[in-house]
């Protein structure tokens, strides 16, 4: 019996190497990779809800960005360069003789410097009615090239339909 009991040691022992041996050499190993298989399908999870609430916002984002083409169309007239101011102050008076305003004095100011462009100011003096008033600034407006009326004053002659009226003006241009 003692002989059974170093064999039954012996086959335990045996058995003990076996399973130290599978643990270190089989074992630990993919228990090392199983965990950053699992850390890694925790971040993709965690990388896929951020992106699914990017999704969700993009139709929202969609309906803002035609709402704020709606609201700013024709904003994206052009700024003339330098070298076709005087074509452009010339369409300006083409469109004061068209509207009928008389006694038209148009007087460009000195340029004033932005960063991304400059700006002209220009003072014009002229006489008519309101309708012939109303036209050209309308037309001015709808010119393609971008200009913004800075103050409008408008008096009364003490006779007649006739206005007295003065426009300043900046037209936005660039460099070249």
């Amino acid at each position: 019996m003692y002989r059974s009991g170093k064999d039954t040691l012996l086959v335990l022992g045996v058995l003990s190497a076996i399973g130290a041996a599978f643990a270190f050499t089989v074992y630990l190993p993919h228990a090392r990779e199983m965990n950053e298989v699992r850390s890694q399908i925790a971040s993709e999870r965690l990388r896929m809800e951020s992106n699914a609430a990017q999704v969700q916002s993009v139709p929202a984002m969609l309906a803002q960005v035609e709402a704020l083409r709606g609201r700013y169309n024709g904003f994206d007239r052009q700024l003339p360069r330098s070298q076709e101011l005087f074509e452009f102050l010339k369409q300006i008076g083409e469109e004061l003789a068209r509207a009928n305003l008389s006694s038209q004095s148009i007087k460009p100011e000195a340029p004033v410097r932005e960063e991304l462009f400059h700006a002209l100011p220009i003072k014009m003096e002229f006489q008519g009615r309101y309708p012939e008033l109303s036209r050209f600034l309308a037309e001015i407006d709808n010119m393609e090239r971008l200009t913004r009326v800075q103050r409008l004053q408008v008096h009364t002659q003490p006779r007649g339909d006739d206005l007295n009226i003065t426009v300043l003006m900046n037209i936005y241009f660039t460099e070249g």
